[in-house]
């Protein structure tokens, strides 16, 4: 029995999957941090291996070698380092697979929701945008972490309320909106009543994921008020932004569009701030509309489909060393949204 395997690898967690040649799951299971921005290389592939056994042990069975394996892996987009760690499974990891092919976080969920390649916007606390062509090569746009980027994740939707009080309390730019609501909310969120002693969050104390989650309150109490609103707005519009960014860049890299001037632009969209998107429809339509009528990239003709990933992003990991394994891929999406919506 041939046996192929994939990893969904992040930050926050992992899944490994383990599937026969005719696409059937054989075995999964869920592991630790694989991102070596975060653990480092050895610490990444000791958890790749603890999960390979720890799914056949899952099945009653000890773990055995692979045919094939496919690492969809955050943090693997440079040269080198990509290469470090397929050099590090032929040699102290050979007894997991016969081959492994990597690729990053991107791949998976792509390879996972569509046969032949399509673009995945990701925002959870950060942001990023990568079309994955039908050859696995990859045209990102965004991605860049909280200084650099990473417009339309969490932390970007906090930060941007944070900035417009703060302004507005220094009348520096007076906000169009009553801050009355928004103030009590931060305010209460980090447990401070003034502008000094939110500066521990900024500096000593400062945790990315912390501040990011401020946006999951916002998005709760964003109905009906204007400010929070607009916060929302803006971020669906950088996803529009984003995406254009990649159609742009695939065009100028490539000398071709991306799609015939009729087609389906197929997009997966992943992570938490996309559970708020009747928060974030307006600003991705519109922006998308303006950005349409000045582009040459994307036509009135052409429609823009989101899609929600129901499956697991391994499934597409698995893709990766086994390009012909077939999946079921109308089963493992579903459509949110299509712009036009007629």
């Amino acid at each position: 029995m041939l046996l192929y395997g994939g990893v969904d690898g992040g930050g926050s967690g992992s899944r490994f999957i383990i599937l026969k040649e005719d696409g059937s799951i054989f075995a999964e299971s869920i592991g630790e941090c694989t991102n070596q921005w975060l653990v480092g290389i050895d610490k990444a592939l000791e958890n790749i291996e603890t999960m390979w056994k720890k799914a056949f042990g899952n099945v009653g069975m000890t773990a055995l070698k692979l045919k094939g394996l496919g690492l969809s892996l955050s943090g693997t987009e440079a040269a080198h380092i990509k290469e470090e760690i397929l050099q590090k499974m032929q040699t102290k990891y050979s007894h997991v697979s016969e081959k492994t092919v990597a690729a990053n976080d991107s791949c998976g969920a792509v390879l996972t929701a569509f046969e032949n390649g399509g673009v995945v916007i990701i925002a959870g606390s950060g942001s990023n945008c990568q079309l994955v062509c039908s050859d696995l090569q990859q045209v990102g746009c965004g991605g860049w972490g909280h200084l650099l980027g990473d417009e339309g994740g969490a932390y970007s939707i906090a930060h941007r309320l944070i900035k417009i009080l703060f302004d507005d309390l220094d009348c520096l730019q007076e906000c169009p909106h009553d801050t009355s609501t928004a103030m009590k909310l931060v305010w209460d969120f980090f447990g401070v009543s003034n502008q000094m002693d939110m500066l521990q969050f900024y500096y000593t104390k400062f945790e990315k994921a912390h501040i990011a989650g401020l946006a999951k309150v916002m998005a709760e109490k964003a109905t009906g008020d204007p400010l929070l609103l607009s916060c929302f707005t803006w971020a669906g519009r950088q996803y529009a932004r984003q995406l254009m960014g990649v159609l742009t860049r695939y065009r100028k890299e490539r000398g071709v569009r991306y799609s015939s001037p009729d087609s389906d632009v197929d997009v997966v969209c992943m992570g938490r701030v996309f559970d708020s998107w009747e928060l974030l429809q307006k600003g991705f339509a519109e922006e998308l509309t303006s950005l349409i009528g000045e582009s040459d990239v994307l036509t009135s003709e052409n429609r823009v489909r989101l899609f929600k990933l129901l499956g697991n992003g391994a499934l597409g990991a698995v893709r990766l060393c086994k390009r012909d394994m077939k999946l079921n891929h109308a089963d493992l999406v579903k459509m949110f949204y299509a712009h036009p919506t007629s």
